[in-house]
């Protein structure tokens, strides 16, 4: 046998025995290092405090770290660059809100697919809006305020948190809907928009429950309607928009949920989505979260995603019939 066959045949008996320590390696599981939930607000928003709430919990069930990192800016286009601009692998999250699916809308030349771009991993929690105005304005219900605008075109104005915001685009349904002028005042922060509201520089305000909810059980604002299915629990004496203005499936809230990048593994979506609503269902999330006046959502991520659609579509038609533009 010749040195060059002996060569040979260690070479092959080597590729064997590379291809049986393989096999019997075990699989790397997902996730097998660290995650990471961008959060495109900032710190101490209800998107942050959720995204950290759900954090903790996913990190002791999955064993591995779960940081949280703030990408405030540009109406939310920072986060959202930071996850596309990452590997489609799992690895980094981000803590989606209504406006994930609405800003896009708002430009000529969208910066971003919410449904194309991104997957929906799991749907988290919903809080409901409530319509609130400040003592001063002269409607004790919601159907009131609707026949005061309409008496008085353009001596209303509302307080938004910003285009494309839940808080801007209900009030345009409601103007729209009625065929009433309320003129909208902008603002960075929910904060400066409640106390111009409190302090009577603007009307009327279309903000989170929680947000308000201090404001009116100490009569400094006038709650006229909650958003939600049902009345809210800790206001149960306010009726719903849809009791206050018959308006049947009549729904406004603000909806959390977690999407990545499009094109990341089936199994890391599937092993994410079962995780994840397992966090949310934990006793101390939900304990959390009624501090935040939010309910858990279901967490299924098709429903995520058909919810998703629906909102592109609804919000869609109105933003073109008013001529809502950011460019």
């Amino acid at each position: 046998m010749t040195a060059q066959s002996v060569l040979q045949r260690l070479a092959a008996a080597l590729a064997v025995l590379l291809i049986v320590v393989a096999s019997g390696a075990p699989a790397q599981t997902f996730p097998a290092r660290a995650l990471k939930i961008i959060v495109p607000f900032g710190p101490g928003t209800g998107s942050d405090v959720l995204a950290r709430t759900l954090g903790a919990k996913l990190s002791q069930l999955v064993g591995q770290p779960v940081s949280v990192e703030n990408r405030e800016g540009a109406g939310g286009l920072m986060g959202v660059r930071a996850v596309l601009s990452a590997p489609a692998d799992g690895y980094t999250l981000m803590l989606a809100a209504n406006p994930f699916v609405v800003s896009p809308l708002l430009y000529g030349k969208p910066p971003y697919d919410p449904l194309k771009d991104f997957a929906p991993v799991a749907k988290l929690a919903t809080v409901p809006n409530v319509l609130v105005v400040n003592t001063a304005v002269p409607a004790q219900s919601a159907a009131e305020l609707i026949a005061y605008a309409k008496a008085n075109p353009g001596r209303l104005n509302y307080a938004s948190s910003g285009k494309g915001t839940p808080s801007a685009l209900e009030m345009e349904l409601l103007k729209a809907t009625f065929g009433v002028d309320i003129v909208e005042v902008p603002y960075k922060s929910t904060a400066q928009a409640m106390t111009d509201l409190i302090g009577e520089q603007v009307g009327v305000y279309y903000p989170t429950l929680p947000a308000a909810l201090p404001h009116i059980r100490a009569g400094r604002v006038r709650a006229l309607g909650t958003g939600g299915h049902k009345r809210a629990p800790s206001v149960p004496e306010v009726p719903t928009m849809a009791e206050a203005l018959g308006l049947p499936g009549y729904d406004a809230h603000t909806w959390y949920g977690i999407v990545v990048a499009a094109g990341v593994p089936a199994d890391a979506l599937a092993k994410l989505n079962a995780e994840i609503a397992k966090a949310m269902q934990d006793p101390e999330v939900k304990e959390r979260l009624a501090t935040l006046g939010a309910e858990p959502a279901s967490g299924n991520a098709e429903e995520f995603a058909r919810q998703m659609r629906a909102e592109v579509q609804k919000w869609s038609k109105l933003i073109q019939a008013i001529g809502l533009k950011l460019d």
